[in-house]
């Protein structure tokens, strides 16, 4: 299941650094396994077990780490770690990545959420937090 759930993420990441305009041009790729690479450590870290032989991972645990039960720490983490991984690995702006993982992150969670049966509440919950770590002053 982690494959599969890595692979949504890989291709929704993808698909959403090449339709965005902030990302400077001919960096869709960098950008992209960037994104992907630091999400994916996150969630194989965090959700704990044994990755690499795919054991361990509970998704009911994956879900609360994208937001269930007021636990917000996961995307909090996660979000400073692809901003500060896009600024040293890319050169850009901390401005600039800021904004990039603020328009993917939230639709990337919905999508893995979506992916191990979650969505609804779990969905609206994430993506307003999201929005409140990353776009709010």
């Amino acid at each position: 299941m982690l494959e599969s759930i890595l692979g949504t993420a890989k291709d929704y990441i993808q698909k959403e650094v090449g339709k965005n305009t902030n990302v400077p041009k001919g960096q869709n790729t960098v950008v992209s396994d960037v994104i992907f690479n630091t999400v994916s450590s996150s969630l194989k870290k965090q959700a704990g077990g044994n990755a690499k032989t795919g054991g361990g991972l509970n998704l009911s645990q994956l879900g609360g780490l994208l937001g269930g039960g007021g636990n917000n720490s996961f995307l909090s983490t996660t979000s400073k770690s692809v901003v500060n991984a896009l600024v040293k690995k890319t050169g850009m702006q901390p401005a600039v990545a800021q904004g990039i993982v603020a328009s993917i992150l939230p639709g990337l969670i919905s999508a893995i959420t979506k992916k191990i049966g979650g969505g609804g509440l779990l969905g609206n919950v994430t993506g307003g937090l999201l929005g409140g770590l990353l776009g709010g002053k």
